[in-house]
């Protein structure tokens, strides 16, 4: 764990102020509030020339630190501590962050042990947990890591308020998995290089605004032409495309649709720019929670859901484009085709056509960036299952009593996966946990029990991927020298099977995406099994990922 970051400043000079690393044994260990204090006087003493330092206040509060609760209570990255020469606190005591509404009680759960989780990320989870209006309950996933204010693997559940922000920029991101018609023995090894030397076509723009709003039109979520020129794009940053094979699977045949062996599409991407723009429009620095029932709360879950669908249209029409390669021998998929001069779709029956047989090919679509309003606490999942699982209770009266008891909440998810179906209120059957690029994908299947109360323990969520261990900035100078080009990653072992081909011609990228970069993805799917959770049902392996490729056109 990294050491902790203050500065010192002088309470009677407040402009002179000099860093201190306070040691991690120090900050975590309740009995050594002494020898902080005594580091904090050492330092304003040689650094600041304070002759007899004797008292500390905390900056903006004038909160004195005496006792080691104090400390302990208090001692976090980015503070400020005025040294005193035995004066009173000088200056404006400004009125807690904290709003009115806020519940500084908070239950914080984190559902990490095997994964790491970063100091920084707990301390922007509880922030804002304790001090964001009706937040009632907080759950870190296993792929916890920080973001620039508001952490990402964390869901939080709020009642009567929403908090765009928790969300983020990219609204409806989320993954989809297709199946395909290809076989096994045509991506294994050294094929999969010829099927990725098919993905071509695949950048820019799709057709034209008459045909991206033609496709929009049954979900009613066509944006403008600014941002609908983005659809059927992946995007960069973490996004991709990759063509896996199903090694192996537990769960006997049947809705989920996959089978051993099976050749998969999974498409990672959101509402690119447009969810961005969304965020801009209803937030500001000194604005970042909409009260249930206003104008702009309604307006803003308007817009919310509508980059919710366009997101969902952009994982379909991605995945009909990288169809169009991979099967180019149906007919169904010559609509992904983007030659140049592409004249407009004049039969609609083909896009209905297109979208019909998609749906057969798709497995399973999630959202892991969106607020969802749901019942709160949770009642167990009305299944067959679940109530034989109750055994000698009774079960009705059990349903019975959870519904009366309920609320409604908003359900944040900042890179976080949803248990249910929003829909229709049941447990997904399967879900992805991808890794990184030279990592496996974990088939996850949420579960619920009396002892993760029916999910409220994980807020009816669980991590969406491995999670970043390190910064981008930190890989792209530290990973530069080993990955320099996109050729064949390879996984531990040796064989024909254990390949990865990677597209991906911005540098950077490669770089910033190295499977060093992000948490061991099997740490993190069994933290959610150890937590009661989750069951891994079976993992995929990527066979070509794709994340960009620079075509002249």
């Amino acid at each position: 764990m990294p050491a902790t970051r203050v500065t010192v400043a002088l309470n009677a000079k407040q402009s002179q102020k000099a860093p201190l690393l306070i040691p991690t044994s120090a900050s975590h260990d309740p009995s050594s509030a002494a020898s902080i204090c005594s580091l904090v006087f050492k330092t304003a003493q040689s650094k600041l020339r304070l002759r007899k330092p004797s008292r500390v206040y905390v900056a903006g509060t004038g909160q004195e630190l005496i006792t080691s609760d104090d400390w302990k209570s208090v001692i976090r990255d980015d503070l400020t501590l005025l040294v005193s020469a035995g004066e009173m606190y000088i200056g404006m005591r400004k009125e807690s962050t904290k709003h009115p509404d806020a519940n500084p009680d908070c239950l914080v759960n984190i559902l990490a042990e095997k994964a790491p989780v970063d100091k920084l990320s707990v301390t922007q989870l509880q922030t804002i947990a304790t001090e964001l209006p009706g937040i009632v309950h907080a759950v870190g996933q296993p792929d916890l890591h920080p973001g620039t204010k508001f952490p990402i693997g964390a869901v939080f559940a709020s009642r009567k308020w929403v908090h765009p922000p928790l969300i983020g920029s990219d609204i409806g991101c989320g993954m989809a998995w297709y199946k395909t018609n290809l076989s096994r023995r045509q991506v294994d090894g050294d094929k999969g290089k010829k099927v990725a030397e098919k993905l071509r076509g695949l950048e820019g723009p799709w057709r034209t605004q008459a045909d991206r709003e033609q496709w929009l039109l049954d979900d009613g979520c066509s944006a403008g032409e600014e941002w609908d020129s983005s659809l059927g794009t992946i995007g960069a940053g973490n996004h991709f495309a990759e063509i896996q094979v199903v090694e192996t699977l537990s769960l006997p045949n049947g809705s989920h649709g996959l089978h051993e062996n099976d050749v998969v599409l999974l498409v990672h991407s959101g509402s690119r720019g447009y969810g961005g723009n969304i965020l801009k429009k209803y937030t500001s620095e000194a604005h970042v929670s909409l009260e249930e029932d206003n104008n702009a709360t309604k307006e803003y879950m308007r817009e919310h859901d509508q980059a919710c669908r366009w997101a969902k249209a952009n994982r379909d029409l991605i995945a009909v484009r990288f169809l169009s390669c991979l099967e180019p021998g149906e007919e169904v998929w010559g609509l992904g085709q983007n030659p140049p001069n592409a004249e407009q779709i004049d039969d609609t029956d083909m896009i209905s056509l297109t979208k019909a047989k998609l749906q057969e090919r798709r497995v399973v679509d999630i959202l892991h960036n969106n607020v969802e309003r749901v019942k709160w606490p949770p009642a167990p999942p009305s299944s067959a299952a679940t109530i034989s699982a109750l055994k000698e209770k009774d079960s009705q009266l059990l349903l019975e009593s959870s519904q009366e008891q309920q609320d409604y909440v908003y359900i944040h998810r900042k890179g976080a996966a949803p248990t249910c179906n929003p829909v229709t209120n049941m447990p997904l059957d399967i879900l992805p946990l991808p890794g990184s690029r030279g990592t496996p994908t974990m088939i996850l299947k949420p579960t619920f029990s009396e002892e993760t109360s029916w999910g409220m323990k994980n807020a009816l969520s669980l991590a969406h991927g491995a999670g970043r261990s390190i910064s981008r900035s930190k890989a792209l100078s530290s990973f530069s020298q080993k990955y320099k080009n996109h050729n064949l990653l390879l996984e531990p072992g040796t064989g024909p099977n254990k390949g990865t081909w990677v597209i991906c011609d911005e540098k950077d990228l490669v770089y910033e995406e190295a499977p060093e970069a992000y948490k061991d993805v099997y740490a993190v799917s069994e933290d959610l099994v150890k937590e009661g959770v989750a069951e891994i049902v079976g993992l995929c392996r990527a066979r070509i990922s794709y994340k960009v490729r620079n075509e002249l056109r």
